[in-house]
């Protein structure tokens, strides 16, 4: 097949990171890709791209008319028609939606989260019916398509975005001696929710001064709340939080934590939780996304259900003062990625998903 690949963004977020696996991936099941970006934002990926040898256009710039994207695109279907228009996030998709609809070609397209803002998921349910087929990244994320968003389930699949990387680092031990380190990586973005982090921090140096001296959150990431996060960390004085900025090294960086926060307001599978978990670093999060049944099943972290400081402070507390859990969950984690999420598994759901394309899709518009 002669797949179209449209992202919204080259920014840093996890839909983007896996493009380099997922384009290897078609290639090497004997598919053409070309790689479309909507506009640039901050071209945090790219460096990915080049190192994997993978070309890309621009529809458009950051400040230009939104719809300059979908024409500039249809342009370039109309020239030389792809079989497959692929898309992924929310501006990619109504721009593959539209185009696929003007130009008579099928449109697959990602789900990345179980986003339940009001006027966005308004707008998706009644433009769901122009993808012919959804891929949703999680067990979560499918539920959420079927009940949410209305659509059929004969028009939905379910292939998880994440691998396990090769030369895999091994996590921190904690040993409950030197400073505990705890982490988040992210987009700094208010869905992510770090201010919630930083409060949490700011408890525990005002109710156990001792042991925050022992604790250090480090945040890799960048965004638009960058500076409103650094305002608070000022204004709460919380010396032990910094932001590091955008890490093309994630798992280097995860390698040196024993603890990975997640404080999202939704999610999906969540790249960067199970970035974290494959390394060897137990996880609190948020009750979102696929954290929500791998938690609940697997001893490899902790859900926290209420938008509290003081909870999420607490159950820091409770890895710091318990070595041995922190440990035992640590090794639960790397086990427990090691049996979800090995590259085999990648690539079979990968060829599942592309099979269905070939014989159940395409022959609809081939007539």
């Amino acid at each position: 097949m002669k797949i179209y690949y449209i992202v919204s963004s080259f920014d840093g977020g996890g839909a983007e990171f896996v493009i380099p696996d997922l384009i290897n991936l078609f290639k090497k099941l004997g598919h053409s890709v070309e790689l479309f970006g909507c506009i640039p934002r901050n071209m945090e990926t790219v460096d990915l791209f080049k190192k994997s040898n993978i070309s890309y256009r621009l529809l458009s710039g950051n400040n230009e008319n939104r719809y300059k994207s979908t024409f500039h695109f249809n342009q370039i279907v109309k020239r030389s028609p792809p079989d497959v228009i692929w898309t992924s996030l929310t501006r990619a998709t109504v721009d593959g939606q539209l185009v696929g609809l003007w130009n008579r070609i099928p449109v697959v397209s990602w789900k990345h989260s179980a986003n339940s803002y009001s006027l966005r998921l308004i707008k998706t349910i009644l433009m769901q019916r122009l993808s012919r087929l959804w891929i949703a990244d999680s067990t979560g994320v499918a539920n959420f398509l079927k009940s949410k968003m209305k659509v059929p389930e004969d028009r939905i699949k379910i292939w998880s975005l994440f691998k396990i990387p090769h030369n895999l680092p091994m996590g921190s031990v904690w040993n409950g001696k030197g400073i505990f380190h705890i982490g988040s990586v992210g987009r700094l973005h208010t869905v992510k929710n770090f201010p919630l982090m930083i409060r949490a921090m700011a408890y525990i140096n005002h109710h156990y001064p001792e042991v925050g001296k022992r604790i250090k959150l480090s945040i890799a990431g960048s965004g638009k709340e960058e500076q409103h996060l650094k305002n608070l960390i000022h204004l709460l004085k919380v010396d032990n939080v910094e932001l590091i900025g955008f890490s093309d090294d994630v798992m280097n960086f995860l390698s040196k934590l024993h603890l990975y926060l997640q404080t999202s307001v939704y999610e999906g599978l969540c790249i960067a939780v199970h970035e974290a978990l494959a390394v060897g670093i137990p996880v609190i999060s948020t009750n979102v996304g696929e954290m929500r049944s791998a938690f609940r099943n697997n001893s490899i972290g902790t859900l926290i259900d209420k938008n509290s400081p003081e909870l999420l402070a607490r159950q820091i507390l409770e890895y710091y003062h318990n070595p041995s859990k922190t440990q035992n969950y640590a090794a639960n984690a790397r086990q427990y990625m090691q049996q979800h999420y090995s590259e085999e598994s990648f690539e079979a759901s990968g060829r599942f998903v592309l099979n269905h394309i070939e014989e159940n899709i395409l022959p609809k518009y081939l007539k």
